[in-house]
Parts: C-alpha cells; structure tokens; sequence
C-alpha cells in the first residue's frame, strides 16, 4: 500500500503531466472543465495534484487530449521510477492496456501500472 505521502507525489507527477498535454493542445483549464463537467477550480487543483482525478475521467481527457492512456502511464513511470522504461517495457505497459475491455479499465489500469512500476519515492 503507497504511504500518503507516495501518493501525494503520484497525484501531483500525473497532475503536471495533464497539464503539459493541456498547454501542448493549446487548451484552457474550462475546456477540461467542461468535458468533466466539473468547475476550473476542480481542474486546476487536479493539475497540481490536490484533487485526485477519477480513473474513467482520466480516460476521457487523455482521448480528448489526444494522446493514448499508456503513453501518459509511460511518461509517469519515467517520472517516477526516474529511469526510462525500454521500448519492451512500453510494449508490455501498451499491450495490458489494450487487453482491458472499458469497464475493466476504470478500475485495474492504475492497480496494474502501479505493480508494474514497483513505485518508490
């Protein structure tokens, strides 16, 4: 089980990651707001990784950010773990991703990266 603290710094890595892919789209927090249905303060506090953003949310803003859910894993893996992960490992992280079926990614894409990634602070 991650401390609070390891999960504060997991939270807040992903939340920087959002943003980056926000910016890069050039779109507004409110856009993010509006998808989620949810205020921009909710956004921005996502973005800095004091509201935790639910996994089904995380799916919708990385396909409405275009960019696909094991490549923002990828990328926090690396943040993390501060070590790249190999292109087999981006394979293995990509080909799980792609074995869940919609209602079993909500729940088990953040359970397996997390065993993956054997996450250290």
């Amino acid at each position: 089980m991650l401390s609070k603290t390891e999960q504060d710094i997991f939270y807040k890595k992903l939340g920087g990651l959002i943003r980056s892919a926000r910016r890069r789209a050039n779109l507004k927090q409110q856009d993010i707001a509006d998808l989620l249905d949810l205020k921009r303060t909710s956004v921005v506090n996502i973005e800095q990784g004091t509201q935790r953003i639910q996994m089904h949310s995380l799916m919708e803003v990385a396909i409405f950010l275009k960019i696909e859910p094991a490549e923002l894993l990828a990328k926090l893996y690396v943040l993390i773990d501060k070590s790249t992960p190999s292109d087999v490992e981006k394979k293995a992280i990509t080909k799980e991703v792609a074995k869940l079926d919609a209602k079993e990614a909500n729940s088990e894409i953040l359970e397996s990266f997390l065993k993956f990634t054997k996450y250290k602070t």
